[in-house]
């Protein structure tokens, strides 16, 4: 009986010497296992935190025409209101406490601005058409097979933005109008509108303040009409093409999942803008890698987001694959 309790106590301690060689073991593999697979699985992705909502900021400012000084008569809308496309914002009253001469100077500058905004108007009204064209024809080519669903939605893009800008400069050119007309009517009332549907977002102006030529009335933006601006490294960003799928999560709605697609890479690092250069004459040189913005189109799912706030992007570089 002691021989075969000293076998067990034997066969034990060679099974317990066993275990603590084999589960470390084990342990290692299963994670060299794991890192293989969080690493093949990250692989297919370029992922960046350094990324922004952004949207079109539109500045409403006084009417550019001097000599002549203005103030606010009458404000229509205030700071969060919803605006539309040429609904009235501002009254501005050009002061008629002024000379013959700055009357006639102020006219030949507003002559000036509405003859240059009717040719711009002009122009896009010829881009227009000819994307509005275009698009069709890419459309109908889609149709056949002979062209990918990506130049079908670039076309569709390139139409829709045109449109866009030709009913802005419809609102530029009927202002120049208003001011040219306001000079032979001794600067009555000129009332400036809304380019955009968007939202008021800011209001740096009273009633009766005095304003010069160009400063700032209102700030508004369109908040149907967001993107991202995501900033990846220049060691990432050589997979992203435009028509990638991306995978977005916005700081302010923490468990929501947006969609978004990638847009285009820009042409120049953030810092080729820097009003500082970057180059360093001293002789010493410390390799930084740059930073390139990627547009990115998002799909708001309902929620409002706004111009500033910080997202997180991951985009799909590539099929998923595990090798």
């Amino acid at each position: 009986m002691d021989g075969q309790t000293k076998e067990t106590k034997k066969n034990n301690r060679m099974s317990y010497k066993k275990l603590r060689v084999q589960v470390p073991v084990l342990l290692i593999i299963a994670g060299i296992i794991f890192g293989l697979v969080w690493w093949r699985y990250w692989a297919n992705f370029a992922y960046t935190e350094d990324a922004q909502i952004d949207a079109d900021l539109i500045l409403i400012s006084s009417p550019y025409l001097p000599p002549l000084p203005a103030y606010i008569d009458q404000l229509y809308v205030d700071e969060g209101d919803p605006v539309k496309i040429g609904m009235p914002l501002v009254r501005v009253t050009l002061s008629n406490i002024i000379t013959d001469k700055d009357l006639k100077s102020a006219r030949s500058e507003a002559n000036i601005q509405y003859v240059n905004a009717e040719k711009e108007l002009k122009v896009l009204k010829s881009q227009m058409i000819d994307a509005q064209k275009n698009s069709q024809r890419i459309e109908a080519i889609y149709k056949k097979g002979g062209i990918n669903a990506q130049s079908v939605l670039d076309a569709k893009t390139r139409y829709e933005v045109l449109r866009e800008q030709y009913e802005s400069q419809q609102i530029t050119a009927g202002l120049q109008k208003d001011i040219l007309d306001a000079t032979y009517n001794r600067l009555s009332g000129i009332i400036l509108k809304s380019p955009i549907n968007g939202v008021v977002s800011e209001r740096s102006a009273n009633i009766g303040q005095n304003m010069g030529p160009g400063d700032p009335i209102f700030g508004l933006v369109d908040l149907d009409k967001v993107w991202i601006v995501a900033n990846f490294k220049e060691t990432h960003v050589g997979k992203i093409k435009a028509g990638q799928k991306v995978a977005i999560s916005v700081d302010t709605y923490p468990g929501v999942n947006f969609k978004g697609t990638v847009l285009h890479v820009e042409n120049a690092t953030v810092g080729a803008y820097s009003v500082i250069p970057s180059e360093n004459p001293s002789g010493t040189f410390i390799k930084i890698v740059q930073r390139i913005p990627v547009k990115i189109a998002v799909d708001t799912e309902g929620y409002v987001l706004r111009p500033g706030m910080s997202v997180e992007v991951k985009v799909r570089i590539r099929k998923f694959s595990w090798l």
